[in-house]
């Protein structure tokens, strides 16, 4: 059962079956679809992968901002797969062997339309989320010089039909397009420098944090949304003192939270001032174990 910020409540249900089928139910109707179902609950991941989103392909960071903007532009899902539709028709003709110039023409300038509204609505997210990843990083990382830069996909000091036209026989040999909403990035830099290549392993694990946590955070403070906090593997890689600033920002939020880990002493140490409460998984069985720093 959930309930939206209009005091509503909805009933939402997700069941997998081992072939790998999906029935979701939304308000006892079924076959709803799965971005109906995202929307309504949204969920944000933190474990040992998160840290992809700094040291692993574009894509993973592409996955973090469509996440958000998902979430507060409303016409943002629909201009997604339209998007996708021009761009999988354009690689079909990029591919094929005398094309024609008009089909082409067509569907390039469809996707350049489609680019062009995508990036305004990750421009106009992104603008806010600067500014809250820059206040998460200053809370929860104790590092300087952060910068956080967004990347279109193309160099938007050109048009984009001329991007395409002066790429056209590059993109016809590789058989894709090669700029577009779908190269767009994020970019994470200290002093400069890609902080992949410059911060140790548990700074990056704290700064790839810092990205999810203050995408929450906005989603909270800026839309009244309440997302559901999924956190795995909290004490690897991160102090006692960074483990109790992300603690401390979780239970500031005011969403509801799951954390799981081995280290129970880790767990129960980090949690100085929420009131938790703690469960025992073993051999498939779950058991409640007692409250933690409860009021």
């Amino acid at each position: 059962m959930l309930r939206g910020r209009d005091g509503a409540t909805t009933r939402l249900g997700v069941r997998r079956g081992r072939d790998g089928s999906r029935d979701i139910h939304i308000d006892g109707k079924r076959g709803g679809k799965a971005s109906e179902a995202a929307r309504r609950l949204p969920t944000l991941v933190l474990g040992p992968d998160t840290v992809q989103l700094l040291v692993g392909a574009p894509r993973y960071r592409r996955r973090l901002l469509n996440w958000g903007v998902f979430h507060v532009e409303p016409g943002f899902n629909e201009a997604w797969d339209q998007a996708n539709r021009c761009l999988r028709q354009r690689n079909r003709l990029l591919r094929m062997e005398g094309a024609g110039r008009d089909e082409m023409s067509v569907w390039s300038r469809d996707l350049i339309q489609r680019c062009n509204e995508l990036d305004r609505f990750r421009r106009r997210y992104f603008e806010r989320y600067k500014q809250v990843f820059e206040l998460a990083c200053g809370r929860l990382t104790g590092m300087d010089h952060i910068e956080c830069q967004y990347y279109s996909g193309w160099d938007t000091d050109e048009d984009l039909e001329v991007v395409f036209a002066n790429n056209l026989e590059s993109d016809r040999r590789r058989g894709y397009t090669q700029r577009g909403f779908h190269r767009a990035d994020i970019r994470i830099r200290m002093a400069g420098e890609n902080v992949a290549n410059v911060c140790s392993r548990g700074e990056l694990k704290i700064l790839a944090w810092a990205m999810v946590l203050g995408q929450g955070w906005m989603l909270t403070a800026d839309y009244g949304r309440h997302p559901i906090y999924l956190v795995d593997d909290l004490a690897s890689e991160l102090d006692r003192e960074h483990r109790r600033a992300v603690c401390d920002w979780l239970g500031e939020t005011g969403c509801q939270v799951v954390v799981t880990g081995v280290d129970r002493e880790a767990l129960v140490e980090s949690w100085q001032r929420s009131p938790v409460k703690m469960f025992h998984v073993e051999q498939g069985r779950v058991s409640f174990e007692e409250r933690i720093n409860a009021p």
